[in-house]
């Protein structure tokens, strides 16, 4: 590897991570999420350590909350052993990656796309492409492409205000607000996007393409489309009482 490859790699690196940057004294909390399990690590960014991990292999049995909560035990039980009081929170979410082969004279070159949401839990999501020879790197770009297209989505008491109909090319989804207890009803890239947003009590369905790419993006445009009664009474300029009651 030329030492031009290594200062790029570098360099994307610290740019990725200006933002959210784990120190000895405050490391970086990095949450990853697949479909099918959770990772959790504790990060020193400035020496490149991992100081503490914990993930939901060997939980496959219990329901994915009870995973989230051992793994979350677990990896605060391993940060404390090792000093730890204090971290700072960096959570993405891999929807899907794709491997593409391109056969050439020399040979088959292989390289990979990851698309990735990015969101706090608390209304502001963002979704991310990221293509590079590596997975990781891929996964990388993509988290630094969602952080650059994040949108702010009105939950009230963990739901949606109303319902909502949205296609991205082939696909099509419907959104359902849903009483308090409900649940996550919704699979896939679909479930990825809505978790990432905050919203725990919804009835999601997908009517179109199945591709997970426009369906992340049916999604967002979704919930970015959808209003609040404050926003609806503050842009027609009138009281909230007359919002509801005409």
């Amino acid at each position: 590897m030329t030492t031009k490859k290594v200062e790029r790699r570098i360099k994307i690196k610290y740019r990725i991570r200006k933002n959210v940057f784990g120190t000895a004294e405050r490391p970086r909390l990095s949450v990853f999420r697949s479909n099918k399990q959770i990772y959790a690590q504790v990060i020193n960014d400035l020496e490149g350590k991992t100081l503490a991990s914990a993930s939901s292999l060997g939980l496959e049995t219990m329901p994915k909350i009870q995973q989230a909560e051992k793994v979350g035990e677990l990896v605060a039980k391993k940060a404390q052993e090792a000093g730890i009081t204090a971290v700072v929170f960096d959570r993405d979410r891999l929807v899907a990656i794709n491997r593409v082969t391109k056969v050439t004279k020399g040979g088959r070159t292989f390289t990979f796309a990851a698309i990735v949401v990015v969101g706090d839990g608390n209304g502001i999501i963002g979704w991310g492409l990221g293509k590079a020879g590596e997975v990781t790197a891929a996964i990388a770009k993509g988290v630094e492409a969602a952080k650059k297209n994040l949108v702010k989505v009105p939950v009230l008491k963990g739901t949606i205000p109303h319902e909502m109909e949205a296609h991205f090319g082939g696909a099509q989804v419907f959104l359902k607000p849903a009483a308090a207890g409900t649940g996550l009803v919704a699979g896939g890239a679909m479930r990825a996007v809505l978790e990432s947003v905050g919203i725990k009590d919804v009835l999601a369905k997908s009517k179109g393409s199945s591709n997970p790419h426009n369906l992340v993006k049916a999604t967002i445009v979704a919930l970015s489309q959808m209003r609040d009664a404050y926003t609806v009474a503050g842009t027609r300029g009138i009281s909230m009482e007359k919002v509801f009651r005409g």
